[in-house]
């Protein structure tokens, strides 16, 4: 009796610490840390990005365009990711999901990869840049689009 007991105790303490394990993205160490696309260092602290898979292992990149490129060349299957993240322009260092971001695509405000897209969480702010920049706000599938159309012919032979 009392080892059933005690198997259903580490069963139950299991069920409780495996709940707590949901993948989450971790914070880009600026100056420290590469990018897995390009193999740059990542140090503007206004760009950036985060790919995190199902199993929690975490991906940075330097900007949101090489983790559009590894995305769209399949590096990681896309039923194998949990979640991807990129840095808000307003908050440097701050992450926020791809889905929810805002970006503008601006050649008057250049990113370190040279697509020129920069994410926000907040649309007002976004506005307000675009305003300043001139340029597009865009959602994420159109971000993919512009790598697709633009940026992978250009520099992605580079990376593979």
């Amino acid at each position: 009796m009392n080892v059933k007991i005690s198997l259903v105790g580490i069963f139950i303490i299991l069920i409780l610490l495996s709940a707590g394990c949901e993948p989450k993205p971790q914070p880009i160490n600026f100056g420290v840390d590469t990018c897995v696309y390009c193999i740059m260092l990542i140090s503007e602290h206004q760009y950036g990005a985060v790919l995190v898979t199902n199993k929690g292992k975490v991906y940075k990149f330097d900007a949101v365009e090489c983790m559009g490129a590894y995305y769209l060349e399949e590096r990681i299957p896309g039923e194998n990711i949990h979640s991807m993240w990129t840095v808000d322009f307003e908050h440097p260092g701050e992450l926020v999901n791809v889905e929810d971001a805002i970006y503008l695509y601006s050649p008057n405000l250049s990113s370190p990869m040279g697509l020129n897209v920069s994410a926000y969480s907040d649309p007002e702010f976004a506005r307000s840049m675009q305003q300043q920049y001139d340029g597009e706000l865009i959602d994420w599938n159109k971000v993919l689009d512009l790598v697709e159309m633009i940026w992978l012919p250009q520099w992605g032979p580079m990376y593979q």
